[in-house]
């Protein structure tokens, strides 16, 4: 595929950094989720780390740091209950009524197996490249943390879609 740079010959454009950007990680994440031996779904492992990572947390709680609704979550977390008792619930200690979701031992270590088998995967492919190329991917993946830390949920809005709206309202 042909590059398309400036009319000065420079970078990349914005919007087609940001699609093949887009595109690559796509493809990457498939990937690594075929190393993956739980056939945990992206939402159910995603929700498993939330729950390793944060401690014994609500349903709410859950829902909220995911972007789901309460019901979705519950629904959830009798999946990562099932799936080989990934979590387990538990009483709340200051709150009887309280449900908690806790990572089980079970549940940690296949978290930890899926890291290490991606990070060697990834790792491989990091050793193959030159130096100039490592520290261009060391500042890329500096750039990428910032972007998912950014507003979960965010939906930017994208030029046409301004100029449909302006349209629709005038």
């Amino acid at each position: 595929m042909r590059e398309a740079t400036s009319p000065r010959g420079g970078a990349t454009t914005p919007n087609l950094l940001a699609a093949r950007l887009r595109l690559s990680m796509v493809r990457l994440s498939p990937q690594l989720r075929r190393m993956d031996p739980s056939g945990l779904t992206s939402t159910q492992f995603s929700a498993l780390a939330t729950v390793v990572r944060n401690g014994p947390l609500g349903i709410g709680d859950l829902a909220e740091i995911e972007g789901l609704l309460s019901p979705a979550a519950t629904r959830l977390a009798d999946k990562l209950e099932a799936a080989g008792r990934l979590v387990s619930r538990r009483i709340g200690p200051a709150d009887r009524r309280r449900v908690q979701l806790v990572a089980t031992p079970e549940g940690t270590e296949l978290l930890e197996r899926r890291a290490r088998i991606g990070n060697a995967w990834l790792a491989a492919h990091v050793n193959a490249l030159n130096k100039a190329d490592r520290l261009a991917l060391e500042r890329a993946v500096t750039l990428l943390k910032s972007f998912a830390t950014e507003c979960k949920g965010e939906v930017p809005t994208v030029a046409w879609e301004r100029r449909e709206s302006k349209e629709t309202t005038t």
